[in-house]
């Protein structure tokens, strides 16, 4: 014990009394502790803000159970179950669920009224869905709330008489009725084979607005509620007293069993307690929805995310500090070996001095990671949390409000990496210190360098071990470790081992980047020669002179330049990437597409499952239940209605709306016209083959017109053969044999050119016609058909094949107006400001006429853009503390060598240098080893992200984009010059106001 408190004695009056060095070290701790306790206080906070979330998109619904169908179940099997006995069944299984609650719902239908302020109706009518529930059950529990639509207050809407109702006010929008009103629903409910019909007229009581009452579903449900005796009262109070078509389960350990950090764990525990109920109330008879579950499943990217960043801040300040910390010991031990040696000499044992250091390594984390900790909650209340409420957070992760959390693990975390950091970086330099001989460290004239040393004889080839170690890891992860990963399908898995991975051949890069210091050095150094003048030459000796104590901060500023500018170039290329694969996939300023397509992998893939059990992909918190009713009330907007598919009269008009400059329509793809001929039974497909057809596939055939090639964005129009012009112009203008441009993809898997002749068989149902078509162009991209033009010969498979519309219309034997599949519209110049403004003519005129989505290009562009900017915020701040961390890394360094050079700043004075001139001596100094290690680093992060976003656009086969960030270039670079002036002025305040003789007096 008298040992451990003279060792933490003598460490911490060291510490004391080199208090810049120890400050630094401190406040370089503190800054990367803190990055990595605000990152977990972030993740604590955005898992609780999305358990808030799902709390409120699930209608705090944990469970629902309803009966399960079937195929070959009973007639008269009903979707209403005594809700009692399954309670009972429940109780008797689990004490997890706090409570349950009963609802019923039907459909019905109502007339539509002429306003809000008439009592008239139109013969209109809409289907709507009536949900029963238990006012007085639902109120005891404090079970949701019903909220005023227009203050937002709550609503007193504490029961609905019999004969009551209230609407949701976003229906009621719909049908515009008033409160007091009189409504007439008819209502029908299917009870097994039975189907009842009822016709009643109910009191409106309120137009309302919910929370944590139903799913966020129901708000697109045509929502009225009665209680739940109302509907007792109107099919049978003596038949369905007592059912129900769903109850609702909420569960005592609520929110706490849901963390989007841990979604597997999530799953295991929720699907704990629901298995044990679904095996007592039995697998055939119930089937059990988990709304929250389901919702929580959909924040995997935001948990891969959280993953992603966790691991980036914690390799990444880490390891910083940790060099820093490393570096500082290095100096402070090369400053005391003499001390060491003198302890020895009076008797203390090389523990004694191992101990020092390592207690000095231990105080030093220990300060720094508690008040990194400190600091990053502090930040993280008052000032984070409330700036991303404010800025980003809505638009970045889905959910409005972010309420600040913590929990105890987050900071452990913090703190047990911090201290285990500084001690594993300590163990070196204490090791070293153990290590010294006795009479070298006390020798007056130590000197490194010696001509020879005696080694004991070695019996293992140690370094041959090390590198075969490593060979062999590297295998193995390949072999082994990354198998699992794919395998195991955990994305959060994936990406953490993603990251690590790349910023390991990050790292990797740039400490082999290391060796090639001494040749950038000598070049910075002659770029500075005219700035230097007279200092030129001593700069040069005194640089490479302390080369080896400068290693640790050379490592670090070329590993901080090189995270920041590699995050910045992989992030930005991405999102240039993301931008550049939209402009392609949409092509021009306004795309108009025809909806309501049953996609064509639907056509040809059949369905999972077909059992009840546990539910977890059900629609929004809609139950099953009334789905005979719904489909008989309400028509399905995916379904195909001929009359409201746009046409090629649809192009001509768009013409006449101002700020459109040109238009081009694509016409209906074959899988299209299977659907819309559907009532012939005509399936349309379209294969290409050889000319003598020996091989052949399916293709997806595009009839284009003559404006395409004006209406689309041409820099995407990517020709491998053939020239654009005369491709397109062969297309439209040349009538002597059929011609066609197919994809790149296509030409390589069927070893087609430009020239050669191919057929092209037309499938119409029981029909086939054999045509001969041309090749005159192949490409890899076309604009609008991203998907069907590529160069992978993966992607030949339906692979797409441009023809003119005339010759569509004639192969494919179809009406002369034929049915589009889209529109392409260029927008004047004058007009690309006013594009939203031309989308909601556009609605105005035909959205009640025609069945469409419209997609504004600019917008999709702005919308992304925002995303990544987000993105590269957050990454370059991260980045950029590294760089703060360093910076005080090269002022400790260059604090104790103003310290150990006092004798030369006093040589160099005696020569005729002013205090200002050593201030340039040492500014310059720094700045030449900043400059020099931070290119390094630049020119290694770029070339680290070139390779990685090279190689996911050849993996995804998308745009390919060269991008060099000269703004973070120029801001690390600038921040960087400017602390190094400020810090090193500081540092030489003393140096340069101290008089020459005072300097001898303190070195001799």
């Amino acid at each position: 014990m008298t040992n451990l408190k003279l060792i933490f004695k003598y460490a911490f009056l060291d510490l004391k009394k080199h208090k810049i060095r120890t400050l630094l070290a401190i406040i370089g701790m503190l800054i990367s502790i803190g990055l990595l306790t605000v990152v977990l206080l972030l993740s604590d906070s955005i898992s609780v803000g999305y358990v808030n979330y799902l709390s409120i998109d699930s209608g705090n619904q944990d469970a629902v159970i309803s009966i399960r169908h079937y195929n070959g179940e009973p007639d008269n099997r009903s979707s209403y179950f005594n809700y009692d006995p399954v309670i009972q069944t429940i109780q008797e299984t689990t004490n997890a669920i706090e409570h349950y609650i009963p609802r019923m719902e039907i459909y019905g239908d109502v007339n539509i009224s002429e306003g809000v302020h008439t009592t008239d109706l139109t013969n209109e009518k809409i289907w709507c869905k009536i949900s029963a529930i238990n006012f007085s059950l639902e109120n005891s529990i404090n079970f949701g709330c019903f909220i005023d639509p227009v203050y937002n207050d709550l609503l007193d809407l504490n029961e609905l008489p019999l004969n009551h109702c209230a609407i949701y006010h976003g229906f009621n929008d719909i049908i515009k009725y008033s409160e007091n009103d009189i409504i007439e629903i008819n209502m029908q409910l299917t009870h097994g084979n039975i189907t009842l019909s009822r016709t009643v007229n109910l009191i409106i009581d309120k137009i309302f607005d919910y929370n944590l009452k139903w799913p966020v579903g129901y708000r697109n449900d045509n929502l009225i509620i009665v209680d739940i005796n109302t509907l007792y009262q109107y099919f049978g109070f003596s038949e369905f007293n007592g059912k129900c078509s769903d109850l609702i389960l909420t569960f005592k350990q609520g929110n706490s069993l849901y963390d989007i950090r841990d979604l597997e764990g999530s799953k295991t525990l929720v699907k704990n307690i629901v298995t044990d109920i679904q095996i007592a109330i039995g697998i055939n008879e119930y089937n059990i929805d988990l709304p929250k579950l389901r919702i929580l499943g959909w924040s995997e990217d935001l948990s891969v995310f959280i993953v992603i960043i966790f691991v980036f801040v914690s390799i990444v300040a880490m390891l910083i500090s940790g060099v820093l910390i490393n570096g500082i010991l290095k100096t402070s031990i090369e400053e005391r070996i003499r001390e060491f040696g003198i302890f020895r000499t009076l008797g203390a044992n090389k523990k004694y001095s191992l101990s020092i250091v390592l207690m000095q390594g231990f105080l030093l984390c220990n300060f720094g990671a508690i008040s990194g900790i400190i600091t990053a909650f502090i930040l993280s209340r008052f000032v984070i949390i409330p700036f991303a409420n404010t800025v980003v957070s809505q638009s970045a992760l889905g959910f409005s409000q972010i309420p600040f959390s913590f929990t105890w693990w987050s900071i452990i975390i913090s703190y047990v990496m911090g201290i285990s950091v500084g001690m594993i970086v300590s163990i070196a330099p204490a090791l070293k210190v153990m290590k010294l001989q006795l009479i070298e460290s006390i020798h007056p004239y130590r000197h490194e360098d010696t001509l020879y040393r005696l080694q004991k004889k070695a019996s293992v080839n140690y370094k041959l071990i090390l590198v075969g170690v490593i060979l062999a890891f590297n295998g193995g992860f390949v072999f082994y470790v990354i198998p699992r990963i794919m395998v195991s399908s955990d994305m959060s898995l994936f990406a953490g081992v993603l990251i690590a991975i790349l910023l390991i051949f990050n790292i990797g890069l740039t400490l082999a980047g290391l060796g090639l210091v001494p040749v950038v050095l000598r070049l910075v150094i002659h770029l500075f020669r005219p700035i230097t003048k007279r200092l030129h030459n001593v700069i040069k000796i005194f640089i490479f002179r302390y080369q080896r104590r400068n290693s640790s901060t050379v490592m670090i500023f070329a590993l901080s330049f090189s995270f920041v500018i590699f995050t910045s170039t992989l992030i930005n290329t991405l999102s240039a990437q993301q931008t550049a694969m939209t402009q392609l996939s949409f092509g021009s300023d306004l795309v108009i597409e025809t909806t309501g397509w049953e996609e064509q992998e639907d056509i040809f893939q059949g369905g999972f499952g077909g059992g009840g059990g546990i539910g977890l992909m059900a629609s929004d918190g809609n139950s099953a239940n009334g789905l005979l009713e719904l489909q008989t009330l309400k028509t399905s907007d995916s379904s195909i209605n001929p009359n409201r598919i746009l046409t090629t009269e649809f192009e001509v008009e768009l013409l006449a709306i101002d700020g459109i400059e040109k238009v081009s329509s694509v016409l209906a793809q074959p899988y299209q016209l299977t659907q819309i001929y559907a009532e012939e039974n005509k399936e349309f497909i379209a294969e290409i083959g050889d000319y003598a057809g020996l091989t052949t596939q399916e293709i997806t055939l595009i009839g284009i017109d003559e404006e395409y090639t004006f209406t689309v964005r041409n820099e995407f129009i990517e020709m491998t053969s053939g020239n654009i012009n005369n491709a397109f112009n062969s297309l439209f203008y040349d009538n002597l044999l059929y011609k066609c441009i197919i994809s790149e993809a296509i030409s390589i898997a069927m070893s087609l050119r430009v020239g050669d002749n191919v057929r092209i068989v037309i499938h119409r149902g029981d029909e086939l016609e054999v045509y001969p078509f041309k090749i005159v162009g192949t490409a890899k991209s076309m604009p609008g058909f991203s998907m069907e033009f590529g160069s992978s010969p993966m992607s030949a498979q339906r692979g797409g094949v441009l023809i003119s519309q005339e010759t569509y219309i004639e192969i494919m034997d179809i009406p002369p107006v034929a049915y589009l599949d889209r529109v392409f519209i260029k927008l004047r110049e004058d007009k690309l400001s006013e594009a939203y403004y031309i989308e909601e003519i556009i609605d105005d005129l035909y959205q009640s006429d025609y069945n469409y989505d419209i997609f504004n290009l600019a917008r999709m562009v702005a919308q992304q853009e925002s995303a990544f900017f987000v993105l590269d915020t957050l990454f370059t701040l991260i980045s950029l503390t590294t760089v703060f961390i360093c910076i005080f890394g090269l002022l400790s360094s260059s604090y104790s060598t103003i310290i150990e050079r006092k004798k030369e700043i006093g040589i160099v004075r005696t020569l005729g240098l002013k205090g200002k001139d050593i201030n340039r001596l040492f500014i310059i100094e720094s700045l030449i080893i900043m400059i020099s290690s931070g290119t390094i680093g630049i020119i290694v992060g770029w070339l680290t992200a070139w390779l990685v976003s090279s190689n996911l656009s050849v993996l995804s086969d998308s745009v390919e984009v060269i991008y060099i960030p000269w703004f973070n270039i120029g801001l690390i670079y600038f921040l960087s010059i400017t602390m190094i002036y400020l810090g090193m002025k500081l540092l030489l305040r003393k140096a340069r106001k101290k008089k020459i003789v005072e300097i001898y007096r303190e070195t001799f």
